[in-house]
């Protein structure tokens, strides 16, 4: 087996741990609060009066956990079994025991997730540790068991197809060959529109979403300046989105997979790449690990600095997983135990957070109400009222007695 597959899930989890806890922060905002960003970093500071939002730092969320589960259980058969997902997870009961903080389809994986959210592309790689390569038909089962909307499932496509290109040719840089794979994602979808139909999505509107993902690449620069990009591709974004955006650090995969590539392309130091992507704010906890199985898969494991390696929570369990799998010595034995631990890690968590809680004042929702007016004068002494004193007395004592 490749040792690509590898670095990239690595790479994922790492760029997790970093960028979830200041996820949706805006760029602004982490620099006025951080500075410059070289590390995992504790998002108290910025969380202001949203500490329930924390996240412990140096810790992987649901997506890097479901990533792992899914690498896992593909090493251990030929093809993508969803039903062993699910059935891994009734294990545990309720899987918010195990799972941190889930976003998107992780909120019910065994119902497809019908929007145009992100989280399905971070698993993409761990199709590559089937012991059969995937075909096209793997490929498609794989992304409608998980998502129906026909933006992600092209732009999905499209990921695989560029990681499994990069990893065949081995590139060490961003292919030319981006307009000749958005043609083939679009080949195959014309010739396999009965299984696309099978798996309970309409053809007719994924072929459609994969034209204009076409069109997209068709003129794409990522030598020109990010506003410009930015406005390049906003056009695609809002078409098939229900939302208006002015940036591309938003949850959609056609502003969050070309940014990925443009910042790839526009950053020469790989030790910064990671830091620079947290930088641009917004949906950071998607983009980051975007940007790291990239750059893993074109230059390995490389991009990912010595110290977020040292860092990361559950170090030695992850470098052994990447190890097993690696080696293909995973078993489901260890799975199990693996994601077991994952449910201390998660209840530990928690723990933390309700004790931060503990100390934070929560402001009352209902502040005390004024007097009404009538209250007020009969309060208010005076020597002698005037003739209007006492025709607004009367007047509010009557408001009053109708109420």
């Amino acid at each position: 087996m490749n040792t690509i597959p590898a670095f990239m899930l690595n790479s994922i989890i790492i760029a997790d741990a970093l960028a979830s806890p200041l996820d949706n922060s805006s760029a602004e905002h982490l620099r006025s609060v951080f500075g410059a960003i070289h590390d995992y970093s504790d998002p108290t500071p910025a969380l202001k009066n949203k500490l329930h939002m924390w996240k412990k730092p140096s810790s992987y969320t649901a997506i890097s956990q479901y990533c792992i589960l899914v690498a896992g259980i593909n090493a251990l058969h030929t093809t993508y079994n969803h039903k062993a997902i699910v059935d891994f997870f009734s294990l545990f009961g309720d899987s918010s025991t195990v799972l941190r903080h889930p976003q998107g389809f992780l909120y019910n994986y065994n119902s497809p997730y019908d929007a145009p959210t992100c989280e399905l592309l971070i698993c993409i790689p761990a199709l590559f540790f089937l012991q059969h390569h995937p075909t096209t038909e793997t490929v498609i089962h794989f992304i409608s068991s998980h998502n129906k909307n026909a933006a992600i499932f092209t732009a999905s496509m499209f990921l695989f197809y560029l990681l499994e290109e990069i990893i065949k040719q081995k590139l060490t840089e961003l292919p030319s060959t981006l307009h000749h794979i958005t043609s083939r994602v679009l080949q195959d979808i014309e010739q396999h529109s009965s299984t696309i139909f099978d798996n309970g999505i309409n053809p007719a509107l994924v072929y459609e979403a994969a034209k204009d993902f076409h069109t997209l690449f068709e003129n794409i620069t990522l030598q020109s300046n990010e506003k410009e990009f930015t406005s390049y591709c906003l056009p695609f974004v809002h078409k098939w989105s229900k939302n208006t955006f002015t940036r591309l650090t938003v949850n959609h995969p056609f502003a969050l997979l070309p940014l990925a590539l443009f910042i790839i392309h526009s950053n020469s130091n790989k030790q910064s790449l990671l830091f620079e992507t947290v930088h641009k704010g917004g949906k950071i906890a998607l983009l980051t690990p975007l940007v790291a199985l990239l750059s893993a898969c074109l230059w390995g494991n490389d991009v990912i600095p010595a110290h977020l390696r040292d860092g990361i929570i559950n170090k030695k369990r992850i470098a052994q997983l990447i190890e097993l799998l690696h080696k293909r010595q995973i078993s489901f034995t260890y799975l199990t135990e693996f994601f077991k631990n994952e449910e201390k890690l998660t209840r530990k968590e928690k723990e933390e957070l309700e004790s931060k809680l503990k100390h934070v004042k929560i402001k009352s929702k209902f502040k005390n109400k004024k007097p009404d007016s009538y209250t007020e004068l009969s309060q208010h002494v005076v020597a002698s009222w005037t003739k209007v004193d006492k025709a607004k007395w009367k007047k509010e004592r009557k408001k009053h007695k109708n109420l």
